[in-house]
């Protein structure tokens, strides 16, 4: 496994795999047999690995990285310890059009990058990375079938996501686990998760993951 301890990954990959941030959920799900899983903000590919430590049998399996570097050993992290069938893509998670790009500073990777706060001016020294939606990737890598789990934790761009999310990808989520970075404006994806048929399956006191942070787990309809 490759970890740069001067790109966030120790506490990225590292915790999610030795750690209880997303362990602790997995008695919540009901994931027997082969599963396809979603991994919005991978980082070096820890919450998969997590999962194959515990027992769980990951079929599908695409992972979305924002920063180039740490997306180049998610890569290589996923190919040694889950096979060449995952799918590590280097793409800012957004509501942009599929396709655009966005400059960002270049970094080594952290676990706090924002595509808002890591933007970087046309001017200066930046890196381009491609945009993507969460309509594409489902529409691309899983077609027809349902995403067993998505997990989200893109740094405050998930309220542009779910924006402009659509009931019929919702419709083809069972479980979600989604970091939430801004509790003002966190009532309003509750409301539409709500709306399109999840139930939050977490309880308060397992949210808080920092001051402003905490991650809460959804049951969809098709669970």
């Amino acid at each position: 496994m490759l970890v740069d301890h001067h790109g966030g990954d120790e506490n990225g990959t590292r915790h999610c795999i030795v750690g209880d941030m997303y362990r602790k959920y997995l008695p919540l799900f009901k994931l027997a047999g082969p599963v396809s899983v979603l991994d919005l903000g991978a980082n070096g590919g820890g919450f998969p690995m997590m999962l194959k430590l515990e027992g769980i049998d990951v079929a599908r399996l695409v992972s979305v990285e924002m920063n180039p570097l740490t997306a180049l050993r998610l890569r290589v992290n996923l190919n040694t310890n889950l096979g060449f069938s995952a799918v590590a893509i280097n793409a800012a998670v957004c509501n942009l059009p599929e396709g655009s790009e966005i400059p960002l500073k270049p970094s080594r990777g952290s676990t706090g990058e924002s595509m808002f706060q890591n933007q970087a001016s046309t001017a200066a020294a930046s890196v381009v990375v491609p945009t993507t939606t969460i309509q594409s990737l489902i529409d691309r890598f899983f077609q027809t079938g349902l995403v067993d789990l998505c997990k989200i934790d893109i740094e405050g761009a998930e309220y542009e996501v779910f924006d402009s999310i659509t009931e019929d990808v919702l419709s083809r989520i069972r479980f979600l686990i989604i970091e939430f970075h801004d509790p003002s404006r966190t009532p309003v994806v509750l409301e539409k998760l709500s709306d399109n048929g999840f139930a939050e399956i977490t309880f308060e006191k397992d949210r808080k993951t920092g001051e402003k942070t905490e991650v809460r787990v959804f049951r969809g309809p098709a669970a």
